[in-house]
């Protein structure tokens, strides 16, 4: 259970360590503005857009001997597939005139972030739960607190803050599915040496990511 253990706590120290960044620290300044706002959704959007297809990516991967897990990452690609979506609804809800996101290069940070996930569902795809289990608790212990930061902040009516408010509702229960399917999969030492990297890399990847939106 060595594994197992090292990997809860690669997913706790990246818990802890998330608000280390330039928007959370903006936010919990209470000096956060609209323009800022529209940075993060635009830094995201690339993550929305793409990490679905990575789960299922992962899925079709998957030993037969791990078909919970595939079972899973198939449905949660479903389940993840039109959330985007939210992404540019809350742009448009609050007033943003520049490009659309699906015209629009990710910036290097989100784009290495997708790299990773994309990497990993083809090397080791097992270990794409590990990166979920790491973005989900992120979610479930910040998304909402900061979501209602934002809105305060900004004034931002619920329909302006769809996506931080809807994972901060949903990531709850998922990080305790996520727990669930790795414990019913057969990992070997290998298998966990995957799972650590692959939830340390996301934990830091997808800091950066807040780090950089805020970046010219």
């Amino acid at each position: 259970m060595a594994g197992k253990q090292e990997f809860l706590k690669i997913v706790d120290e990246a818990v802890s360590a998330f608000p280390d960044n330039n928007i959370c620290r903006v936010a919990d300044s209470g000096d956060l503005k609209m323009e800022q706002y529209h940075a993060i959704l635009l830094m995201i959007f690339h993550q929305t857009f793409h990490g679905p297809s990575t789960f299922a990516l992962a899925g079709a991967n998957c030993d037969p001997r791990w078909h919970h897990a595939r079972d899973y990452l198939l449905h949660h690609a479903a389940e993840e597939r039109s959330h985007w979506q939210w992404v540019i609804n809350d742009l448009q809800n609050t007033g943003y005139t520049g490009p659309s996101p699906l015209e629009l290069f990710p910036k290097p940070a989100c784009q290495a972030y997708v790299a990773f996930n994309t990497y990993t569902a083809m090397r080791a795809p097992i270990a794409r739960l590990a990166i979920a289990t790491v973005l989900e608790s992120i979610g479930a212990t910040h998304g909402k607190n900061y979501a209602t930061k934002l809105c305060q902040i900004l004034k931002l009516k619920p329909n302006q803050a769809v996506f931080f408010f809807g994972h901060g509702d949903t990531d709850v229960g998922h990080t305790a599915d996520l727990l669930k399917i790795i414990d019913a999969c057969d990992l070997s030492e290998r298998d966990w040496d995957w799972m650590n990297h692959a939830a340390r890399t996301a934990g830091r990847l997808y800091r950066e990511m807040y780090d950089e939106a805020l970046e010219c």
